[in-house]
């Protein structure tokens, strides 16, 4: 079989060179067209599943939460793996899938049993955002030169103007974030509330149902209506101030009269700083900062997104944001893709002429050597085809791995050995003649040791599932170290 593919390539040369200048012109085309990333994504299909549950015991969200969640998941399609985390207010259960398995179908399954789950009442169980370990593709800080936004500010207008911005974006999932988030606090003195009769219970149920808007229907105004409704939401702190809790003896008894109310930041169970290194050599120490990462869809074209990111923040920070409000990145993937893409196609450079240069010294050839060496563009744009197919993005492994020596391996003992034949003049066998035979003299070993170079490869290429245990015994770490704090990485939600 050998011979007669060797046979079919010399007898149709004009053949060959044209499918050959077609595949590498092709190649060039998908190799423009390749998603690169920074890093492969070698995360497993997965969903987790997080419930909030505040105050309570590891013990009790375990049998009342995560057990009944597990009861639930257990037999769902695809599902290769399960495991838990329960701690104080907090349940997280982890579901791996098959990797030949569609992520967006397992989510789907996923939400469809949720709703079967019987939960304590005031529970909602949530499924954590579709991105993967490698997802968190451009993190940053807000900085503001304005006095009129101090942290607190910056933090409100990230979770109501920023992170919709971003969300915009194709393929971002969430914007997670950290810093003093706002809140109307109530301060309630214990002394005149007891003079007063009071408690706790009915305080909170009054500023409850005085912080809702009612509906009526409408009025007839000739040729037109008028609805009729009553705004009651709280507007500002006068408003809570005002709500009145009880009347005695025809005296109502206000929020004011027995509590403070101001606005604050939440209880904070942590802190973000950051520091700036000056060029002077001066840093610049900040212990309280507004800071965010943007999480990008599993699976998402990286380039492409982190391009619209980029071009986001650029919109956001020259026309969108209040003067003095800026977005800095400290973590752009973008940079590490270009640099990525640099250090490649310089390697790739240096190591094509070095080879050149070395293949010229050792055949002695010129024509010999330029042949040898065209092998190598030409398996790189052929690879970027066959990755483009697929769907499968090229990062630094995977082009920076490029092995020059195995690429030319096979081709240097052909040429080498047609090289030999051609030098040996006979007069009674034509060129052709020549190089057939030499070909067919070497034909079989060089096949065999490439086959012996992708054998040794298949195992690398059959591996499945490696990191998963990993991947859940970190954040498992993480989630024993600061619970509130990694669950709103996954959860979106801000713990200070």
């Amino acid at each position: 079989m050998i011979r007669a593919v060797v046979d079919f390539a010399l007898s149709h040369r004009w053949f060959m060179l044209a499918f050959g200048v077609f595949l590498f012109g092709m190649g060039i085309i998908q190799f423009h067209h390749l998603s690169i990333e920074a890093y492969p994504d070698v995360a497993n299909n997965y969903a987790w599943i997080i419930t909030q549950w505040p105050g309570r015991a590891a013990e009790e969200v375990e049998q009342q939460v995560t057990i009944p969640i597990e009861n639930v998941m257990s037999g769902i399609p695809d599902r290769t793996y399960l495991r838990s985390v329960s701690i104080a207010g907090l349940s997280v259960v982890i579901l791996i899938f098959a990797d030949s398995s569609d992520n967006f179908q397992n989510r789907q399954r996923v939400l469809e049993r949720l709703t079967m789950v019987n939960l304590p009442p005031g529970l909602s169980p949530g499924i954590g955002p579709d991105y993967s370990p490698v997802g968190q593709i451009y993190l940053f800080t807000l900085q503001s030169t304005n006095p009129q936004y101090d942290a607190m500010e910056l933090k409100s207008l990230q979770d109501w103007f920023i992170a919709k911005q971003f969300k915009s974006v194709p393929d971002v999932v969430d914007v997670s974030d950290f810093g003093p988030t706002r809140e109307y606090q109530v301060r309630v003195d214990p002394d005149k509330l007891v003079s007063y009769g009071l408690s706790i219970g009915q305080v909170e149920q009054q500023l409850t149902n005085n912080n809702v808007n009612a509906g009526g229907s409408f009025i007839e105004m000739g040729m037109q209506q008028v609805n009729v409704r009553v705004v009651g939401l709280v507007r500002n702190v006068h408003d809570i101030e005002d709500t009145v809790i009880i009347t005695k003896n025809g005296t109502p008894v206000r929020v004011k009269d027995i509590a403070a109310v101001s606005q604050g930041p939440k209880i904070r169970l942590g802190q973000c700083g950051r520091s700036i290194h000056r060029a002077d050599g001066k840093i610049i120490d900040n212990d309280d900062v507004v800071y965010g990462f943007v999480l990008m869809r599993k699976g998402a074209p990286v380039d492409e997104t982190v391009k619209g990111v980029e071009n986001k923040v650029k919109e956001l920070n020259e026309k969108l944001l209040p003067p003095g409000v800026k977005i800095i990145p400290f973590n752009d993937q973008g940079n590490l893709i270009r640099y990525t893409t640099h250090t490649v196609l310089h390697n790739l450079t240096e190591g094509f002429i070095l080879v050149t240069i070395v293949l010229l010294l050792f055949l002695g050839s010129i024509r010999g050597a330029i042949i040898v060496a065209l092998t190598v563009p030409f398996a790189l744009f052929f690879a970027a085809s066959c990755l483009h197919l697929r769907g499968i993005p090229a990062n630094l492994l995977s082009l920076g791995a490029l092995d020059f020596g195995m690429v030319v391996d096979g081709a240097v003992v052909m040429v080498e050995n047609i090289i030999r034949h051609i030098g040996h003049r006979d007069p009674g066998t034509s060129l052709p003649d020549r190089i057939r035979a030499a070909a067919h003299e070497v034909q079989r070993p060089v096949f065999y040791a490439i086959a012996i170079i992708i054998t040794a490869y298949l195992p690398i290429d059959t591996l499945q599932s490696v990191l998963h245990k990993v991947i859940v015994f970190l954040h498992d770490r993480s989630l024993h170290n600061s619970s509130y704090k990694r669950q709103a990485i996954y959860s979106g939600e801000d713990k200070g």
